[in-house]
């Protein structure tokens, strides 16, 4: 209600209203370690097709990344809230607690050989696509040139031409 009481039905049957932030604590809890540990899977997997050079298989699971990346950040958001109550996460069985405080440290340690591969992945790329800008870049013919004869040769661009042209400025 308006002055800040728990409605009676989320009171507990002997009308503690405690009772109901512990397990509201609890299921927060429980959300953040299930979404924690998909994440954690999902990375695993990625990791292993990065490894194992399969794009196609990082691709197909970017969407699926993104929405677990965004409910974990959403209840990160939503844990930092019951840390300003620590009455309220003392209230949490100390092996939930024990057990989130370890995926946290696994997920932490997954993201971070993530984005250790994703760098490998995309500087492999790149260097790639720059090794065939350049093959593509030296196989094109260069302009036509002149020959003392007067006749017109192709000059590829590692090539360069016997005859230099100049000209003169008799203005002086």
């Amino acid at each position: 209600d308006r002055r800040g009481r728990l409605p009676r039905d989320t009171q507990d049957a002997r009308g503690h209203a405690g009772r109901y932030v512990a397990m509201e604590a609890t299921n927060r809890i429980n959300d953040l370690i299930d979404i924690t540990s998909h994440l954690v899977d999902l990375l695993a997997r990625e990791n292993h097709a990065l490894r194992e050079k399969r794009p196609r298989e990082v691709s197909a699971l970017l969407e699926e990344k993104n929405n677990l990346t965004r409910a974990y950040e959403t209840r990160i958001d939503g844990l930092s809230e019951l840390v300003k109550n620590p009455e309220e996460l003392d209230e949490v069985d100390s092996e939930l607690r024990e057990r989130l405080h370890g995926l946290g440290e696994k997920v932490n340690l997954m993201v971070d050989e993530n984005a250790r591969l994703l760098k490998v992945a995309i500087d492999a790329n790149k260097r790639v696509v720059e090794a065939i800008a350049e093959a593509v870049k030296t196989s094109q013919p260069g302009p036509g040139t002149y020959s003392a004869k007067g006749a017109v040769g192709a000059v590829g661009a590692n090539g360069s031409s016997q005859n230099v042209s100049f000209t003169l400025d008799r203005s002086l």
